[in-house]
């Protein structure tokens, strides 16, 4: 009836520990240290004064000697607050750096005139299908000259008629270099 609980098997877990920090980061952190302590006294010094000059107020004492220390004390709260700031971006920068990004066109695109693939593929020809004869052009109206045709190609991908000088095919963005 009395019979002891079960011991937990396998090693304890040790509470993991802090590493300390490299050798080179000593000082910022004894300075982040000192920027914290520096505006916890100054505002100590702030609200102590404060306290001090409202007690002396009300007893109608002078009150000359305790006015600079409101200044200092908010000259400390500012100073030690910039310094922790400060500091506190040092070592963080230092533990944690910045991963870096990878480098990126400047456009958002690789320059010159390759564009990003069409969302859509290719369809081949439906299976059967006929493929249509040879066009030929309509007759030219007798009183108009017969105009120069543009020179043209064709697209090695996607198959349509494309300008010569095209960079890229406008249907199917394939690039163009030469």
């Amino acid at each position: 009836m009395g019979e002891d609980a079960p011991a937990a098997e396998g090693p304890k877990e040790e509470a993991e520990s802090k590493p300390s920090p490299p050798a080179h980061l000593r000082d910022e952190l004894f300075l982040k240290f000192a920027g914290t302590a520096t505006t916890i006294i100054g505002l100590v010094l702030l609200i102590t004064s404060v306290i001090a000059m409202g007690i002396l107020g009300v007893l109608k004492a002078q009150l000359d000697p305790w006015i600079p220390l409101l200044p200092l004390s908010l000259l400390l709260v500012l100073v030690g607050g910039l310094i922790t700031g400060y500091f506190r971006k040092v070592v963080e920068q230092t533990l944690n750096p910045k991963k870096p990004e990878p480098s990126r066109p400047p456009y958002g695109f690789a320059y010159p005139y390759a564009m990003p693939p069409p969302y859509y593929g290719v369809r081949p020809p439906p299976q059967g299908a006929v493929p249509p004869g040879p066009i030929s052009p309509p007759p030219a109206p007798a009183t108009l000259s017969p105009s120069p045709r543009l020179a043209s190609r064709f697209c090695i991908i996607c198959g349509r008629r494309i300008p010569t000088e095209a960079k890229f095919c406008p249907y199917c963005r394939h690039a163009y270099t030469a």
